[in-house]
């Protein structure tokens, strides 16, 4: 199965536009929009479900309601679960608070509650907030992941987790079994993929070149 990766979309529909390939679903990590509107945020949803049917979590820059928003090809996985074939697929948005005009602020307590939650266990995960000490370094420098989330991937051990949030911390970590991934900001052509077959994931990090 071909997973297309995305996160912190920003309103970069021209950049969801310009992805090539066949994917048979899309995990997008949040962070759709900049204009702070459901309808602005759903407009990059609806952008990506033209590529394969989207399960995505809202990243602190959409409006909490967003984890509500579900129609036949675009699937919320707040605090849910969803079907993809043989796999689970389940997160959590919003994030940890950040100096900035968050719409969608979780505590640790949050997150913590909302991943364990989870019911069957993800084999995919996808949390906006990255798990503290991976791919979390703001400036390359001071980390602000969560702790939880990296608590429940320790303890689940998804075969994938995707993540967002911090744009200057691209790339692919591990945690335990779990491949730990962050496509990098879409507004800036940066996205990957996953192939699950089993319980292995083989992941690339790719970039638009217009």
């Amino acid at each position: 199965m071909r997973l297309l990766l995305v996160a912190d979309v920003h309103d970069g529909v021209k950049q969801v536009r310009s992805i090539r390939g066949s994917y048979d679903a899309v995990i997008a990590a949040g962070d759709f929009t900049y204009r702070r509107s459901v309808e602005a945020a759903v407009e990059a949803l609806e952008a990506l479900a033209g590529i394969a049917p989207v399960y995505f979590v809202p990243g602190n820059t959409d409006p909490p309601e967003l984890a509500g928003f579900e129609k036949d090809s675009i699937k919320p996985v707040h605090g849910r679960t969803q079907r993809l074939g043989p796999y689970v697929i389940g997160g959590a948005g919003g994030s940890l608070p950040t100096p900035f005009n968050d719409l969608f602020r979780v505590s640790e307590e949050d997150l913590q509650g909302l991943l364990y939650s989870l019911t069957p266990t993800p084999h995919v995960l996808v949390v906006h907030n990255p798990p503290r000490g991976h791919l979390d370094k703001v400036g390359g420098v001071r980390p602000v992941g969560s702790v939880a989330v990296k608590k429940y991937i320790e303890e689940k051990q998804p075969i994938l987790s995707v993540h967002g949030h911090i744009h200057e911390d691209r790339g692919i970590d591990i945690i335990g079994d779990t491949i730990v991934v962050n496509p990098g900001p879409l507004k800036d052509g940066y996205y990957a993929e996953a192939v699950l077959d089993g319980t292995k994931a083989v992941v690339s990090l790719k970039k638009l070149y217009y």
